[in-house]
């Protein structure tokens, strides 16, 4: 708990910010995986091709509303990264312009709150990038799992 603390006060006021976008944004894309994971399991269980064709436009559906929700949220963290590192700036050239005073400290001070903040957006965004990916690939390999069984049964149908 220590750490999360002193990581907010370093990174300057932006930092519960992106704290908070980074729950709601893991939190989503978590919920995304689970029913692609659950769409998947019930899936292999379909015996029809109406039930997989309907469990496949699920699949699309469900990725299509997380994604709407996770993609801005994706853009928003970097960007507050940035408005942290804007922030630093200003306050390491509010230090360095005080008359008589070119404090080192202030200067170190204002260029760490730069660094935690870019690093913590991009920290936020990164991962969450890669699981939407992850989720990508999984819808996609749902459809071709159902294309496939498609194929079996209309060459079963076929050749009975």
């Amino acid at each position: 708990m220590n750490a999360l603390v002193e990581l907010i006060e370093r990174g300057g006021w932006v930092m519960p910010v992106i704290i908070t976008l980074s729950v709601l944004l893991y939190a989503r894309c978590f919920r995304l995986l689970l029913s692609l994971g659950r769409i998947r399991r019930a899936l292999r269980a379909a015996a029809t091709p109406a039930a997989r064709h309907r469990l496949q436009t699920e699949a699309h559906d469900s990725f299509r509303r997380q994604r709407a929700a996770i993609g801005p949220m994706i853009a928003a963290a970097p960007l507050l990264g940035l408005l942290g590192t804007v922030s630093g700036m200003e306050k390491t050239f509010e230090n360095l312009s005080i008359a008589g005073e070119k404090s080192m400290e202030g200067l170190a001070g204002g260029i760490s709150e730069v660094l935690v903040a870019t690093q913590s957006g991009l920290t936020v965004a990164i991962p969450a990038m890669l699981l939407v990916y992850l989720a990508h690939r999984e819808v996609q390999s749902q459809v071709q799992a159902v294309n496939r069984l498609d194929r079996a049964a209309g060459r079963r149908g076929g050749a009975a």
